[in-house]
């Protein structure tokens, strides 16, 4: 069979779609040879490298969702968003978050801390700050990478990476199939990026920063695509989700499935396979029960 090689975008909540169109591949009984990932896009590569079934990433999702058992100001319980959860604010220069506890979780998940020990092969894209360029990780500590490829300039702190200095992989490459293409025999890129910005009144400052970082991802991704394609592209109409919100999973999860189902259509003719439709309640069985 041909060696498939699948590259994950950016994309703050939306890259959630990942783990709806990666199903295709589990229930199509292939697995990928390499994949690539930025920011986002690279969180969930990791897990699938390292052999995280859908459904366990659903659960871990799920799980970072609430912060239970903590009391606040009140004295009662209660549970906070997942942006809540992972908040750890420092005072140190070039950013407003650490983005440490997020990396405990996903250490606690994913249970791998190299490359070398992943099942399949990782390639992660952060960008030097100093030298303006992109950095492709694929040796070495897996977590370090990660923090480095989602740290959104001004959000998370930047990486300290030796004597560099690295940040979010967006900023240079938001869709790395390029970084695989020459390893496989089929390029698989998934796009979660957002193609529309809805107009609404008395925008905040931070929607306008998170937006306009979007809008230039957009652009580097069209000019890319104009020098080369992938061989098949997954671009789910996730509508309505910004950045951060991270409580929209059911809608994003609901959003992406008609995305899978076209990978699985374009992997079936790419690799001439046959495939057969899930039966009506399997198709639509949402793992939060609705």
């Amino acid at each position: 069979m041909k060696s498939i090689g699948v590259a994950l975008g950016a994309g703050g909540a939306r890259g959630l779609a990942h783990i709806i169109v990666l199903e295709a591949f589990e229930e199509l009984g292939i697995r990928p040879s390499v994949i690539s990932g930025t920011s986002f896009g690279a969180i969930i590569g990791a897990g699938f490298a390292a052999g995280l079934s859908s459904s366990a990433m659903k659960e871990a999702v799920q799980e970072a969702q609430v912060l239970k058992g903590k009391r606040f100001w009140n004295g009662k319980k209660r549970n906070l968003p997942i942006a809540v959860t992972f908040l750890d604010p420092t005072t140190e220069a070039g950013g407003l978050i650490k983005g440490e506890k997020f990396v405990s979780f996903l250490r606690s998940k994913i249970r791998i801390g190299r490359f070398e020990d992943l099942q399949i092969p990782l390639y992660v894209i952060a960008t030097n700050y100093w030298k303006r360029e992109q950095v492709v990780l694929s040796q070495g500590d897996l977590y370090q990478a990660l923090r480095a490829s989602y740290s959104l300039p001004a959000l998370f702190t930047p990486v300290k990476f030796g004597k560099e200095l690295l940040v979010d992989g967006g900023l240079m490459n938001p869709l790395p199939y390029d970084i695989i293409k020459p390893l496989c025999d089929i390029t698989i890129a998934i796009d979660v990026s957002v193609r529309e910005t809805a107009s609404k009144p008395n925008v905040r400052a931070q929607e306008i920063l998170f937006s306009s970082y979007q809008i230039m991802q957009n652009s580097i991704l069209r000019e890319k695509l104009k020098q080369s394609q992938p061989d098949v592209l997954i671009q789910p109409d996730i509508q309505n989700v910004r950045m951060l919100e991270f409580n929209k999973i059911n809608s994003i999860y609901q959003q992406a499935f008609s995305a899978k189902e076209e990978l699985k259509r374009k992997l079936a003719q790419v690799l001439e396979i046959e495939t057969k439709p899930l039966p009506f309640k399997k198709r639509f069985r949402w793992p939060w029960g609705k």
